[in-house]
């Protein structure tokens, strides 16, 4: 195999990424290993101009993934939307799966009605989701999370 040229960053680094359109495999794996050897220099630049280094470690990683909400527990989502179905007369569960365009079942086991397909009742639903039955309703996404506290 003939050697590969290394051109620029940016720039298409070999004729396989010419004809791919893209970068290929080696030439991503080079990136990404250049990437690494340079992060120690960079580290030890950071702390003699102290400012922060470029990577948490994996501690404070850990505590941003705690904080982070991107989930709020089903009975919440439930309770509001109980509520909700309380108040309008004639409004299902059915309806609001109708006026978010899923079926029933998906919006059962997306807030915990239902076991998932694999037996598990859900706990926690994502944000997103929990959004869109709230829309359906015609109430802002915001109003859930100071519903019940």
């Amino acid at each position: 195999m003939a050697p590969v040229t290394r051109l620029g960053p940016g720039s298409d680094s070999c004729a396989r990424c010419r004809q791919l359109g893209r970068a290929c495999a080696p030439c991503t794996q080079h990136r990404r290993a250049t990437g690494r050897a340079a992060r120690p220099e960079i580290d030890r630049a950071a702390a003699t101009l102290n400012t922060p280094p470029a990577r948490r470690s994996g501690a404070d990683r850990r505590e941003l993934e705690k904080s982070r909400l991107d989930s709020i527990p089903v009975t919440r989502a439930r309770d509001f939307l109980e509520h909700d179905i309380a108040r309008e007369p004639g409004l299902t569960r059915l309806e609001v799966a109708h006026r978010m365009g899923i079926p029933r079942a998906d919006f059962d086991r997306a807030f915990g009605y239902a076991p998932a397909k694999h037996g598990a009742m859900q706990t926690r639903v994502g944000i997103a989701t929990t959004s869109r039955p709230v829309r359906a309703l015609g109430r802002a996404p915001y109003e859930l999370e100071g519903c019940w506290r």
